[in-house]
């Protein structure tokens, strides 16, 4: 019951702190459903160059409302930061509370996801509208939301562990720290199992042209797909492990 009284009190606090990235989250899928709404007649006499345009406007609003939400959730745990330290007075009301860091934790963790969900979800009828109004497949935006909800998952564990950090000289960027180092891991997961100058020709062209034979490209260029899910999971939970292993020691100033 600790988890859950944790996850409700953060997010309530949480929804009242990130009001703003309601609107900026919106504002993607919002411009994009704008433009794509052509009358018919206009859309009739120029279908081949507003189908492509349509395409790739629906996929960069989903991927920047993607972005958003993962940037988000991870930027929360730094709110904390502006506040006074934890030796001065309480910076957060649950840090006077009796209850133990790895509790905390995975309270403060499925809090933060349980809001950005929430801001997802408020955004999700301009979402379904940009994915109607695209003529790419379905299945693009499913796998689209599927990787928004598994980095979620990560960057909420990522804002939890913050809150429970310590406070150094170096609290401001353990964001960048952390996102660097995975970026770089990352990196290094796709250079051992795809083709590296196939790979990043093909994203670049799916992206500037989105359809499924770009798409099929860039599966193309993956050497060794069994490598990279195997690479992919081991750093996903690499950093879980890593997260949690942290918050089972107590925040000392």
């Amino acid at each position: 019951m600790r988890y859950l009284a944790v996850a409700r009190f953060r997010i309530l606090t949480t929804m009242r702190e990130a009001t703003p990235v309601f609107v900026f989250a919106a504002l993607p899928p919002l411009l994009a459903a704008w433009y794509m709404s052509t009358p018919e007649p206009l859309f009739r006499a120029s279908a081949d160059q507003l189908l492509g345009a349509f395409a790739r406007t629906a996929l960069l609003a989903w991927l920047f409302h993607a972005a958003i939400i993962v940037i988000a959730s991870e930027a929360i745990g730094s709110m904390r930061l502006l506040r006074p330290d934890l030796t001065s007075s309480p910076s957060d009301l649950m840090d006077s509370a009796p209850v133990g860091p790895f509790p905390r934790f995975w309270g403060d963790a499925l809090g933060i996801f349980a809001a950005t969900l929430t801001i997802h979800a408020c955004c999700l009828p301009l979402l379904a509208v940009v994915a109607v109004l695209s003529p790419l497949p379905t299945i693009v935006f499913v796998w689209i939301e599927a990787g928004m909800l598994a980095l979620t998952i990560l960057t909420s564990a990522s804002g939890a562990w913050k809150r429970l950090a310590p406070r150094t000289n170096w609290s401001a960027t353990r964001s960048a720290r952390s996102g660097i180092l995975f970026v770089i891991l990352l990196l290094l997961a796709l250079g051992a199992a795809t083709n590296v100058e196939g790979f990043r020709d093909s994203l670049f062209a799916f992206v500037g042209n989105p359809s499924m034979r770009a798409w099929a490209a860039v599966a193309a260029s993956v050497e060794n797909p069994f490598l990279l899910v195997v690479l992919l999971s081991l750093l996903y939970a690499g950093y879980i492990v890593y997260f949690v292993n942290l918050a089972r020691k107590p925040a000392q100033a």
